[in-house]
């Protein structure tokens, strides 16, 4: 008579290994029943992550984007102190309220009424922000109506998700269904099962790891989700709202592994010690071991070829699913061993010990303590670091026609003040609309930046380094930022003149004054990196107006990596865009004032032989786009006459606040072509950078498109 014990311990370990599945499987159904579906639940959880500031900061910016600037487009110079006031009256109780009650209309609309895209409104939110618009603007205050909506975000809910909602709104009793049937299936495992021991610890076990898989899903998750969201703002916002609502389920998930490994633990140790490195090892055996059926090394090798590639594409998973294997394996081993010294030799010892159960649940208690201490290294929970997605397409800055030509046979989209964008956190009278990397994935391809020294003081402000400045310098900051702007930043640097460094002066990309906005040049210098390590067909150009010495910019290129795709061939002639890409150097380095000459002989003098310019100090928009003031406009400026790339600036100055309106209308297709075409014919000579302010304003992008196309 065959022997049933094999198919009974067969079936126990998989009754074993469900009743874990769904045990896990009732408590995400009961959290997210209980957080997810019930409206009022949802609306507190989203309203409490208010509290982050990063939260605050988006919705602010979300409120300030659909309200003010839609109101008046110009006051993005001041955005930093618009959105200081908006973040206040975000954390309080008046906009909470509202954020509330929209909460629970785009609830009951994706979870109750079956619509699928539902929109996230702030209802009457205009008398809330009208207030701080009139400290800041009295006459901008009247132009906001205080019954109007702010449009936050449209979202769509996938069809199978309401369903899954509504049916589990219906069903309340699923959770307890699937706890009570997880005890079920765990009783029947216990009861075939020959070995009770190790049915328990084969339980223990299988719990332990089904949560903790769980936990690595849930960073999966987290990090798809925020890999989807270029704007480093939003990421951080979404990551917050991502904690308000599964941060507790997370460890609930933590408790439970916890849990099913001190039942391992107790199983093994109390009754009679488990070897379970023999078992890890026979399964490696199984595993590197090639089969002997033709189908079996078939199916092997799929599973490792798609296991290799989820390991390249989700390396970041892959790594955390191995810490997790490791922690419940060093869990389950220290568990053991608190246990087994409270535990006697043999049967007759222990019924000799009468304080043994004590010292049992002693044990356990300290196995819980120590593995829950561990449990936050247990799981990478992912999306730390996100590099740029590389574009679509081919060729030479998106396009094959490119490649042959030379950088003085083609127009490149540029932004003057790259670095001055609105984005940027605390940026005063910005010129940009989007910070360096969405202006590269936006398609600008020449960055002029401005470079200072600079120390960070205590707050986090940086202070600008004058010491080095020269009193033709400071006269040239004066005419570059205006009267208003250059008193408005002396008068901030003089705040925190005595106030104590924090770190020594480095490199700093600032606009004259740091204390108006200043960016660390080794994080510029890594978003171009990071770019052009994504996107190999790309090329750039970067023009640095510099106040530092050249070696310090070098070593800037160094320690941030971009100095592997500088550009060190010859520039006389320039290169072809398909002559860099080869050559590995894709971005030329230029100087305005001092180049690094033999030292460094990537970093070249702009204007001393390779580059001739317009004027770039014009006040009015008709300046650029009347027939009869454009010829002055594109008069000589720096550069010799025998400089073979071209600069056209073309930007209204209004310091101390650019304004998006002027860009708007200058750099519309029809201005902004007539103009350059005019240049072009004067100078004898073809447009390559078309440098602007306000980037996204207007048609820069169509006309650089029609003037590579002649």
């Amino acid at each position: 008579m065959p022997d049933p014990q094999p198919a009974r311990r067969l079936a126990a370990t998989a009754l074993a290994a469900l009743a874990a599945l769904i045990l896990v499987a009732s408590l995400v159904v009961g959290y997210a029943s209980g957080v997810l579906f019930d409206a009022d639940e949802f609306a507190d959880r989203a309203t409490a992550a208010l509290e982050s500031e990063a939260v605050q900061e988006e919705v602010a910016g979300l409120v300030i984007d659909d309200m003010l600037l839609e109101a008046d487009a110009d006051l993005v110079a001041v955005r930093p102190v618009i959105e200081s006031v908006i973040e206040g009256l975000v954390g309080g109780s008046a906009f909470q309220g509202l954020f509330h009650a929209a909460l629970r209309d785009v609830h009951r609309a994706a979870f109750e009424e079956d619509q699928n895209t539902v929109t996230l409104t702030l209802a009457d939110v205009g008398a809330v922000v009208r207030g701080a618009a009139q400290a800041l603007r009295p006459g901008l205050a009247a132009d906001i109506d205080a019954g109007l909506d702010a449009e936050l975000t449209r979202l769509r809910t996938p069809a199978w998700i309401a369903d899954v909602a509504r049916t589990a709104e219906r069903i309340e009793a699923v959770p307890l269904f699937l706890l009570a049937l997880a005890v079920g299936l765990a009783a029947a495992a216990l009861w075939l099962a020959p070995d009770r021991r190790r049915a328990v610890l084969q339980l223990g076990i299988a719990t332990a790891v089904v949560a903790m898989v769980s936990v690595v899903a849930l960073g999966v998750a987290r990090a798809v989700v925020l890999d989807g969201i270029d704007a480093v703002g939003a990421r951080a916002a979404v990551d917050a709202v991502w904690g308000s609502f599964l941060d507790d389920l997370r460890l609930a998930l933590y408790l439970t592994a916890a849990s099913g490994a001190v039942v391992a633990a107790a199983a093994s140790s109390l009754l009679r010690p488990v070897a379970i490195d023999a078992q890890l090892r026979r399964g490696w055996q199984a595993l590197t071991t090639v089969p002997r059926s033709r189908g079996m090394q078939a199916a092997r090798a799929i599973s490792l070829l798609a296991a290799g590639i989820l390991i390249v594409v989700r390396h970041d998973a892959a790594i955390g699913l191995l810490v997790v294997l490791v922690g419940l394996y060093i869990a389950y081993a220290g568990a053991s061993e608190l246990m087994r010294l409270t535990v006697a030799a043999d049967a007759g010892e222990r019924s000799l010990d009468a304080h043994q159960g004590r010292r049992a649940l002693i044990a356990a208690g300290i196995a819980s303590v120590a593995i829950l201490g561990a449990g936050a290294a247990f799981a990478a929970v992912g999306a730390t670091d996100r590099e740029p997605a590389p574009l679509p397409g081919t060729g030479c800055n998106g396009s094959e026609e490119l490649c042959e030509r030379r950088l003085d046979e083609l127009a490149t989209p540029a932004t003057h003040n790259a670095m001055s964008a609105a984005t940027n956190k605390g940026w005063l009278f910005a010129q940009q609309d989007a910070g360096l990397s969405e202006q590269l994935a936006d398609g600008i391809r020449g960055l002029l930046i401005d470079a200072h020294y600079g120390e960070r003081v205590e707050g986090g402000q940086v202070r600008t380094d004058l010491s080095d400045v020269s009193a033709s310098e400071r006269a040239e900051l004066e005419q570059s930022l205006g009267p208003a702007a250059f008193d408005a930043a002396v008068r901030l640097r003089d705040r925190v003149v005595g106030t104590k460094a924090e770190e020594e002066r480095s490199v700093y990309l600032c606009h004259g004054f740091c204390e108006l906005g200043a960016l660390p040049i080794e994080r510029a210098f890594g978003e171009l990196r990071d770019f052009l390590a994504a996107n190999p067909h790309e090329v750039l150009v970067v023009v640095i107006e510099d106040y530092v010495d050249p070696q310090d910019i070098a070593t800037a290129a160094e320690s941030s990596g971009l100095a592997e795709f500088v550009y060190e061939g010859e520039i006389d002639p320039p290169p072809t865009l398909e002559e860099m890409i080869d050559s590995g150097g894709r971005v030329l380095m230029a100087a305005e004032n001092d180049g690094g000459g033999e030292a460094i002989p990537w970093y070249h003098e702009v204007y001393a032989g390779l580059t001739q310019e317009t004027p770039y100090s014009f006040g009015r928009t008709s300046e650029l786009i009347d027939s009869e003031a454009i010829p002055a406009s594109c008069e000589p400026n720096r550069g010799p006459a025998g400089a073979p790339m071209f600069l056209v600036n073309h930007w209204i100055d209004t310091s101390p606040a650019p304004r998006p309106s002027n860009a708007r209308e200058v750099n519309a297709l029809d201005a902004l072509l007539a103009r350059v075409e005019e240049c072009e014919e004067l100078r004898g000579l073809r447009a390559n950078l078309i440098a602007v302010d306000f980037y996204r304003q207007g048609d820069l992008f169509a006309a650089v498109e029609a003037l590579n196309a002649d």
